[in-house]
């Protein structure tokens, strides 16, 4: 089967749409009569395990695969298993006992996985600067990535992979092409940033409660704004008791804490932290990107409504105390998730949804889906170059066959009948692994930039977004200096 077919195949599984195949052969309305034609669902099963990556045939006599990531117990909101164990019955853990089955036997090879709590950029370095081999792929958290930097090898010598195409998410992956290397990508045969992939759940009982659209018809109409979202949040935003004040008891319009949800609003609103010179490296203009701050100062105005609990807390990475739990005892509207997320919520005593981050407004062509705090592909200098071809084709098949096979059993399967509880939600978690996002302010340098931007102006809705950024500008052109070096002394 030819790799446009597959890739249209999968697409058509992603959107929640199925369609019949057609015989490319079938060129006259006659079918020779001893010639069998299989049904439409014998063809269609078929076409969706046969693997068709287009990689030669190819027996490499017992190769180890030898990968190194960490353990699902340290990072334990993101999905980062690698390897099955067993056949134990639970969809997705068999589908990847499956895939490493078929491509071992395929490729006459072994994958072999080991995790560590971490691997830091202590790790990397003694692997690349005592010349071990033991590991020809390692897996990072993404903020640690560039503290390794001089200790990374171009991703893009391996052969065989392709980083363009969609099981390596190029979108994202493209701000760690800095001065033409390739120093992480974000392949899909770890699930780690797919299942990170930023959306928002909702309590559809309230919306039903309060006569509101719902934000399912907003996505079909392409109306899934942060202006609306907004004013669903502050019609949710009830002072239940009565007394005047906001309590706990109360119902708010969003859970979450300023980090996840403001970043979302920028990021989904096409609003970039940092950008990217013609040679990929990072550029800070955000300070004198008007449209861009017009757009901050714009949800900034809008969480000021009461949808937005104004928190004065300025812990970024935690849910403020007067609406932490609100959305699980059913007083809440929207709370920041993702697929990973969703597991936690699905035993909730009222009936939830799933939707991508809104966009800005109707003019903006395509959503975004931030994913941030997942682990990335990235290679020691240290690998054995002389293995490369190996390694690449692995890697290739991996993807290709989790794109493929894995990712529909993910949407379809867990997270549309064990996780969410509607049809739309499975084609909306479609449309967020379709839009995965990532940006070097948040990915990359989370404390140098993301964090000092919410600090200094989503903080208690302060603002000062003018004098904030104009204040970062020398700190993070210091970074990117710094970072310049670094690569530079690497050679």
């Amino acid at each position: 089967m030819k790799r446009l077919t597959a890739v249209l195949l999968l697409l058509s599984i992603l959107a929640g749409t199925f369609a019949g195949c057609s015989d490319n052969s079938a060129n006259s309305d006659e079918t020779p009569a001893d010639v069998i034609t299989p049904s439409a669902e014998e063809v269609t099963e078929e076409e969706e395990t046969e693997l068709t990556d287009g990689l030669p045939d190819t027996d490499m006599k017992g190769f180890e695969l030898n990968i190194l990531h960490h353990s699902q117990e340290w990072l334990a909101w993101a999905n980062n298993v690698l390897e099955a164990e067993e056949q134990t019955g639970e969809i997705l853990n068999d589908a990847i006992y499956n895939r490493t089955d078929v491509i071992q036997e395929r490729f006459n090879a072994k994958i072999v996985t080991e995790t560590r709590s971490q691997v830091g950029s202590d790790v990397i370095s003694q692997l690349a600067m005592s010349g071990d081999t033991s590991y020809d792929l390692c897996m990072m958290y993404d903020l640690w990535i560039t503290g390794a930097i001089q200790y990374l090898a171009d991703m893009q010598s391996l052969p065989y992979i392709s980083l363009d195409e969609a099981w390596w998410n190029p979108y994202a992956s493209s701000i760690f092409v800095i001065g033409g290397q390739q120093y992480a990508a974000s392949g899909n045969f770890s699930l780690s940033v797919l299942s990170r992939a930023g959306g928002y759940a909702f309590n559809a009982d309230i919306v039903n409660q309060l006569n509101l659209t719902s934000p399912y018809e907003y996505v079909k109409n392409n109306e899934w704004t942060i202006d609306n979202m907004y004013a669903m949040a502050d019609a949710a935003n009830l002072d239940i008791n009565g007394d005047g004040q906001t309590t706990n008891d109360d119902q708010f319009g969003i859970e979450s804490s300023t980090k996840e949800h403001f970043l979302r609003m920028l990021f989904g609103s096409e609003v970039a932290l940092i950008t990217q010179d013609e040679n990929g490296f990072p550029v800070f203009n955000l300070p004198s990107d008007e449209v861009a701050v017009t757009r901050m100062q714009h949800i900034l105005d809008l969480s000021a409504n009461g949808g937005w609990y104004n928190t004065t807390s300025t812990n970024v990475d935690s849910s403020d105390a007067m609406v932490a739990g609100t959305f699980k005892n059913g007083r809440c509207l929207f709370v920041t998730s993702n697929p990973h997320s969703l597991s936690s919520i699905r035993d909730y005593e009222f009936n939830v949804g799933f939707v991508p981050v809104p966009k800005y407004d109707e003019n903006q062509e395509r959503y975004y889906a931030p994913s941030f705090g997942a682990e990335l592909s990235i290679l020691p200098k240290s690998y054995d170059m002389a293995n490369a071809e190996n390694i690449g084709m692995l890697l290739e098949a991996m993807a290709f066959y989790t794109q493929q096979n894995i990712v529909p059993q993910y949407t379809e399967t867990l997270v549309k009948s064990k996780y969410a509880r509607d049809a739309e939600s499975a084609e909306m978690l479609s449309i967020c692994f379709d839009s995965i996002y990532f940006d070097f302010g948040i990915n990359a340098w989370q404390e140098q930039v993301a964090a000092k931007v919410l600090k200094g102006s989503f903080v208690g809705l302060a603002g000062n977004f003018g004098s904030v950024l104009k204040s970062m500008q020398k700190s993070v052109d210091a970074e990117i200096k710094k970072l310049a070096k670094q690569i530079e002394k690497a050679g």
